[in-house]
């Protein structure tokens, strides 16, 4: 018996796996000969916070905290999920309409707790947090997870000519992986990016990238899992991309390339820019 018992604690150990809580930011990359390479080793970066023991009234699928969480202030944008329950995100939900009859610029009005469809959360005029369960998940059956207060992204990539593998990045209020400047060379392989407030990946202004044999899923941003945009180079192989907010890919930079990528649980595969300033529809080319 003791033997069996030190060999199951023995497997334990070897799979144990790295878990993060705070934003990785790479910045020393290498060169076109000769890429750094950062090899996360099955590295897991969480940024969430389980709020699950909260205080909450609960009103069958629509759920309040009886007081504020000034860690998780109202937040304007509704262009990404606010709260997960496990790996479901739950939008920021405003309403438009009443906002613009209120005649007031910049005016906040959320969506009342009686409108929100499920999947939808926003804050009461004292600060607390409500939400309506999302039909994938009954209500108490899963743990409501926040993001964290400031806007970070799990990974930052701000360097050139890096190699990034074998990270898995999740529940950051931003991005799992976010790229920004004029970076190029970079290279991603068996990442990733689930449960991210925004995009799972999302690369801007003159960055050039390759992705390789990753996962994008259950990201909450408007625009889908992956949004490339700017003057942005990216292809993308072997990635598999499903149950993200809209979109699997929003493409608007200036080339990009798919090749066998599977796309699944999405209500769009991709979405590109319709027409460029040019006249032209963005390049997008799939293998």
């Amino acid at each position: 018996m003791s033997s069996i018992l030190l060999l199951s604690l023995s497997i334990i150990a070897v799979h144990a796996q790295e878990i993060r809580r705070t934003p990785l930011v790479l910045s020393e990359g290498g060169t076109p000969e000769k890429p750094a390479v950062f090899d996360g080793k099955g590295m897991i970066i969480d940024l969430g916070i389980d709020i699950t023991d909260k205080a909450w009234i609960k009103n069958g699928d629509l759920w309040t905290t009886q007081t504020p969480i000034p860690e998780h202030p109202p937040v304007a944008d509704e262009q990404r999920a606010g709260l997960f329950i496990d790996e479901v995100p739950v939008r920021i939900s405003r309403n438009r309409v009443a906002e613009r009859a209120s005649g007031e610029t910049g005016k906040i009005i959320y969506t009342a707790p009686e409108a929100l469809k499920p999947g939808q959360m926003a804050w009461t005029a004292d600060g607390a947090i409500y939400f309506r369960w999302p039909t994938e998940k009954a209500p108490g059956t899963g743990r409501i997870i926040r993001p964290p207060t400031k806007l970070e992204s799990c990974v930052v990539i701000a360097c050139s000519h890096i190699t990034v593998r074998n990270i898995t990045a999740r529940h950051a209020a931003n991005d799992g992986f976010n790229i920004h400047g004029h970076r190029i060379g970079l290279r991603l392989e068996n990442v990733k990016a689930f449960s991210n407030g925004d995009e799972g990946i999302s690369a801007h202004e003159t960055v050039q990238m390759d992705v390789f044999d990753s996962e994008i899923a259950w990201n909450g941003s408007s625009a889908g899992g992956v949004a490339d945009v700017g003057d942005s180079v990216t292809t993308y192989t072997h990635c598999e991309l499903h149950h993200n907010v809209n979109a699997a890919f929003f493409l608007d930079g200036k080339q990009h390339r798919l090749t066998n990528c599977l796309i699944h649980h999405q209500n769009q595969d991709v979405d590109m820019a319709p027409v460029l300033a040019s006249g032209n529809v963005c390049p997008v080319s799939f293998g």
